[in-house]
């Protein structure tokens, strides 16, 4: 069985398709590199924007307002802000990051006063989530870090969040896994699957090795890839902070490191599952395009639920909707990230066992 299986892996290695395959990931990886860098920039004009206009709204309640509480208020309010807009103008902007910093955390805290009195805010902010960000700040206070300059900063730890929070991750996921119905089909399409699956090795063993390479193959050219990526932004923009604080949806903090190992965990978790529903497909289909057309039918109704976010209580038992990584450590979803992986190996399992002995003694002759 190992001998067949170096021999098949070192096969599919040479394969022109995996070289394709590899470098359209890593190139895809890469191009991200100047995509971060225009939407930091965008980010920046937006946010200044958006600031100039609530502290246009600042002075213009300022005049409007009667008692000497909210006067001070709008007019703090104001100041803040007009100097958070004159930052955000400003050509040395990342210089003065922690100046913002301080200032926007004197904002919440204001605003948070002001709000558990049940008075309005320029800002859509509830109580709650005033609470949230003014964690998140602590949290960076208590470390004695600076906040990234953008949430786009290319630091190979934000890099690699910023990735892992995005259907970039489920692109990358999907381009890995197209290799699988090449590891599977080929021989039917050459027609040598006679002598591969008559040959002394029962066919039991062929299959289960065929469906470890559609396992380490795609995990491996997925992890290089990232490795090649994380080099070049670790050498061009550094590393960045390993316990860097991340805030997610429900308030929960998490750090970079913490947030990429549990991620890195889930994704293996999936890529099993999905391997073994494209190694099913393959046997059924035969064909490389077949599979991959029913493969993708099949992603492009699963990637409307995660585009829109829409979570119903039966997706917990469903591991095509644990791509959203936050979904489980936030426990949208119900479970926990253990529980998500043990339901993706299992699922995995159980499929490709039935492939296995649906195939295990039928005629595999392709019409």
């Amino acid at each position: 069985m190992m001998r067949y299986f170096f021999i098949e892996l070192k096969r599919h290695l040479a394969s022109k398709f995996t070289i394709i395959i590899f470098l359209s990931m890593t190139i895809f990886l890469l191009l991200h590199i100047p995509f971060h860098m225009w939407k930091a920039q965008k980010y920046i004009e937006n946010t200044r924007i958006k600031i100039y206009t609530i502290a246009d709204s600042a002075e213009s309640y300022k005049e409007m307002t009667q008692t000497k509480e909210d006067r001070t208020f709008y007019h703090e309010e104001f100041e803040d802000y007009y100097f958070l807009y004159q930052v955000y103008n400003s050509k040395q902007y990342e210089q003065n990051v922690s100046i913002k910093t301080n200032t926007e955390y004197d904002i919440l805290k204001r605003e948070l006063l002001r709000a558990e009195q049940g008075k309005d805010l320029l800002s859509p902010k509830t109580v709650k989530e005033i609470k949230q960000e003014m964690k998140w700040y602590e949290a960076l206070e208590a470390k004695k870090y600076i906040p990234y300059a953008t949430p786009y900063d290319n630091q190979t730890f934000n890099f690699l969040y910023l990735i892992m929070n995005d259907t970039i991750s489920v692109i990358i996921l999907l381009l890995a896994l197209s290799i699988i119905p090449m590891i599977v089909c080929s021989d039917f399409e050459v027609h040598t699957y006679k002598y591969v699956y008559t040959s002394k090795a029962s066919r039991a063993t062929i299959m289960l090795t065929k469906f470890g390479i559609s396992v380490i193959l795609p995990l491996a050219m997925l992890l290089l890839s990232v490795g090649i990526t994380s080099l070049v932004t670790g050498a061009v923009f550094g590393l960045g902070i390993s316990d860097y604080p991340y805030l997610l949806s429900n308030g929960m903090l998490i750090t970079a490191d913490s947030y990429l190992f549990e991620s890195i965990k889930l994704f293996a978790a999936v890529l099993f599952f999905f391997a073994s529903i494209l190694f099913a497909l393959s046997y059924i289909c035969k064909k490389q395009v077949d599979a991959i057309t029913y493969f993708s039918l099949f992603i492009a109704i699963t990637y409307v639920f995660l585009t829109y976010r829409i979570t119903l209580s039966f997706f917990r038992y469903i591991p095509i909707f644990y791509l959203n990584v936050e979904n489980i450590l936030t426990n949208a979803l119900g479970i926990s990230i253990h529980e998500a992986i043990i339901y993706c190996i299992s699922f995995g399992m159980i499929v490709v066992l039935m492939v296995v002995l649906y195939y295990r003694k039928k005629d595999l002759l392709v019409e």
